[in-house]
């Protein structure tokens, strides 16, 4: 098994910062009947990560990347901390080592935890073309993926809502 950690290397990191940057810039033109939405806060819970697996187990695929995007990922975290907001998921890690990582004190500032101290979050598939996206300060989250992974989403995972009013997604 291989032990869930931080990036450290920026030209691992940069290709998965520009996929999340481009994902969610794509989000923003999708209409917004067809996005499902919910609690960005369930980053860290057993149920958005069940349904990640799940949407992964559809395509025959185990690993997903979590990239921070907001609080910059390059003038605060990686200047604070000396490595960078994200990882990759692999098929042998646990929902434990997923949570842990999240709530990890990255360095002398448990405040800045992965879990805690976001504004913008992606999580993706490393092979695939669904995105999950985080908006703290609107407290909402956004998914959007090809019509099977939408209907499979909209079958398992109950927890889908209404976006508040006045809600965009800006990239």
């Amino acid at each position: 098994m291989s032990q869930l950690d931080y990036i450290y290397d920026l030209t691992e990191f940069t290709p998965l910062w520009d996929r999340a940057n481009a994902g969610v810039r794509l989000l923003a033109n999708v209409p917004r009947e067809k996005l499902l939405y919910f609690d960005p806060f369930d980053i860290v819970t057993p149920r958005l990560f069940g349904l990640v697996q799940t949407l992964l187990a559809i395509k025959g695929t185990t690993d997903f990347a979590t990239v921070i995007l907001k609080p910059d990922p390059f003038k605060y975290f990686h200047y604070h901390f000396g490595k960078y907001p994200g990882f990759v998921y692999g098929r042998d890690n646990t929902y434990v080592e997923f949570f842990d990582l999240m709530m990890q004190d990255p360095g002398d500032s448990p405040a800045d935890a992965l879990g805690v101290n976001y504004d913008h979050f992606v999580i993706m598939p490393m092979e695939g073309d669904w995105i999950a996206f985080g908006d703290h300060p609107w407290d909402t989250g956004v998914s959007y993926g090809p019509p099977d992974i939408m209907a499979c989403a909209r079958k398992i995972y109950p927890y889908f809502g209404t976006p508040p009013n006045g809600f965009r997604i800006e990239p």
